[in-house]
């Protein structure tokens, strides 16, 4: 697996110690060692500042030219450390000012950072949790698992995924300076902007995060689903290089809308050699290849990707015959072309007329009584993230009853419970509760419900294409990239409010501004989305091995949650039922991956020799 890890310290330089197993060293200056683990030469770049008083190392999809990242370094020299990670791509960032070193990853989370201090003050940092818990020794979190099948908008903060390991939280920092201790530092968000300057920004940053991949001067692919997200990327992409272009239906897909667009723009642009992938003539459907767990590549994270194996194998089979290097994808676009329903945080900033009427449309459209949302978005103005996630623990703990249907009211909602509460145990609900009201104790209180959603539905996207591209290099050698992803994307999108990203009768309205001429015109001003719902054939034809697995569930091992109740959740989803359809994806994802988790410390780390000649 890729990843990058070091150690800080500001003691005596460390002549031994453990390194990553194959790794390779790019930095040691005597307080900063650092590797890369599976990165190309071409994927490190560094810089000093003109006055030598700052440095800046990038690790990955950094898209930036040798210029950029020496005037990064200069920035940093004059105070301003956050212009390192805000540069084109998606990558881990480190920058030295003095004596000072901050370690950041990308702000959707594609990559992460992960630290554990020792005893003597020194950090050993990776952007892959699982190295640091194997050389810790830590064991998997099974609250932190739980909280993500039974619960929505309970932010993880600076909690891992393993007892012991801290996470850098996305937009934020890992701050490490002589004489003090490790610091978790927010990086300055953009300033706000208006629709038309975004989308003016948008037209400009976009087809450059899309052209620095396709001019490799390498054969790409990209996907071709027909709809907004894949579809622009796809154009702009076949704007610079000839590709090929997959377009994968199942027997729900085949005649829905996606198929037919797909269709006119590979029609459209002689550069694109498209595939049709039909599930149903190659076999492949939701929840194959799952028999043999320890088949399927190991994730940093908890991978619903895993679901789709078979999917993702018969999909990229075309690009892999045509000898791609790099597989172009729509990843996040619903994260920044669109937006989720927020009229409860234009209440809380003031415009609560909008607000009101907003409510109305979103009622309307959603075919739901307008009052109880009314209510809803109201009551936010009152009420705070920290209030809602201590209202939320105690819901858990007592176990009152659950709504089944999806309760519109709940875009003015910080957290709540899923269906899949029913499954907890006594123990469970405590245990739940528990960690429910630890965070209320330290949540942001000023957060309106909208951002907060937003910004973890941001971070699971991030966090899940990451897990994509580690099964796609894994399985067949193919990178995945969401250009979508980029934090200089995010930060353009994100600085208009989710209210004019979204709006009633409107589709992606930011795509359409910024991007017509540029991209495939009827599918800017498409109105339809195609509803991804054969996973209900994989889950009936696969219905043994996923019964098989949790049955043997490690939370219900735990006490955590009753097999009894997962598995008639999952007979009810076999037979249509869609509200345990997430949750029950997830703890496949969960079981999954603590099947097949390699925490022990010879799979990551060997000894380091005396002195490693610098290089």
């Amino acid at each position: 697996m890729r990843y990058v890890a070091g150690t800080v310290t500001h003691t005596p330089p460390l002549t031994t110690g453990p390194r990553p197993r194959g790794g390779h060293e790019i930095h040691d200056d005597g307080t900063l060692r650092a590797w890369t683990v599976e990165h190309g030469a071409h994927e490190v770049q560094r810089a000093l500042s003109r006055d030598g008083t700052a440095e800046v190392i990038l690790v990955g999809d950094c898209l930036a030219g040798a210029d950029e990242v020496r005037d990064a370094a200069d920035a940093a020299a004059r105070g301003h450390w956050h212009t390192a990670s805000r540069l084109h791509g998606s990558y881990l960032g480190i920058v030295r000012v003095g004596r000072t070193l901050r370690i950041a990853g990308s702000r959707a989370a594609f990559v992460q950072v992960h630290w554990v201090a020792d005893a003597a003050g020194s950090v050993t940092w990776s952007t892959s949790a699982i190295a640091l818990a194997a050389l810790a020794g830590a064991a998997p979190d099974p609250l932190r698992l739980l909280a993500e099948v039974t619960t929505w908008g309970v932010e993880p903060g600076g909690d891992g995924w393993f007892d012991g390991i801290h996470r850098v939280p996305p937009g934020t920092a890992l701050t490490l300076a002589p004489g003090a201790p490790p610091q978790v530092e927010r990086l300055p968000l953009p300033a706000r902007t208006s629709f038309a300057e975004a989308a003016a920004a948008l037209r400009h940053e976009l087809p450059l995060a899309v052209g620095h991949r396709a001019l490799s001067g390498k054969p790409v692919s990209a996907d071709l689903s027909g709809g907004v997200d894949s579809s622009t990327i796809t154009c702009l992409a076949a704007a610079h290089t000839d590709l090929t272009a997959v377009t994968y239906v199942d027997a729900a897909m085949a005649d829905q809308d996606d198929t037919r667009y797909a269709a006119e723009i590979a029609a459209a642009y002689p550069g694109i050699t498209r595939h049709l992938v039909d599930g149903r003539l190659v076999g492949s459907r939701h929840f194959d290849r799952l028999e043999e767990p320890a088949s399927i590549p190991f994730t940093d994270a908890p991978a619903l990707s895993v679901g789709t194996l078979g999917i993702l194998g018969a999909q990229l089979a075309p690009a892999i015959a045509a000898g791609s290097t790099g597989h172009l994808t729509g990843w996040g676009g619903d994260n920044v072309l669109d937006a989720i329903a927020s009229p409860a945080d234009r209440y809380r900033s003031g415009d609560r007329i909008a607000a009101l009427l907003d409510t109305y449309r979103l009622a309307r459209d959603r075919r739901s009584a307008a009052h109880p949302v009314l209510r809803a978005v109201t009551a936010s103005g009152r009420g705070n993230h920290s209030r809602a996630l201590a209202d939320l623990a105690d819901k858990v703990l007592a176990g009152t009853a659950l709504r089944v249907l999806p309760d519109t009211a709940d875009v003015a909602r910080w957290c709540g419970r899923l269906t899949a509460a029913r499954w907890l145990t006594t123990a469970g609900r405590t245990a739940l509760a528990d960690l429910v009201g630890t965070r209320a104790a330290v949540a942001d209180s000023a957060v309106g419900p909208g951002e907060l959603r937003e910004r973890l539905a941001l971070e699971a996207t991030g966090t899940e294409h990451a897990a994509l591209d580690t099964l796609a290099r894994t399985l067949w050698g193919l990178p995945m990239h969401a250009p979508y992803l980029d934090t200089r994307i995010v930060d353009i999108c994100h600085a208009v409010p989710a209210w004019e990203r979204r709006r009633a009768g409107d589709f992606k309205p930011l795509a359409r501004a910024a991007l017509t001429g540029l991209v495939h015109a009827p599918v800017l001003t498409r109105r339809t989305k195609t509803a991804f719902n054969g996973v209900y054939d994989g889950l009936r034809v696969n219905a043994h091995v996923l019964r098989d697995l949790l049955a043997g569930s490690a939370l219900s091992d735990a006490g955590l949650i009753d097999p009894g109740a997962v598995l008639a959740s999952l007979d009810r989803t076999i037979h249509g039922s869609p509200a345990d359809l997430g949750s029950v994806h997830a703890l496949v994802a969960a079981e999954l991956w603590l099947t097949n988790l390699p925490t022990a410390f010879t799979t990551w780390w060997e000894p380091t020799p005396t002195r490693e000649t610098l290089r």
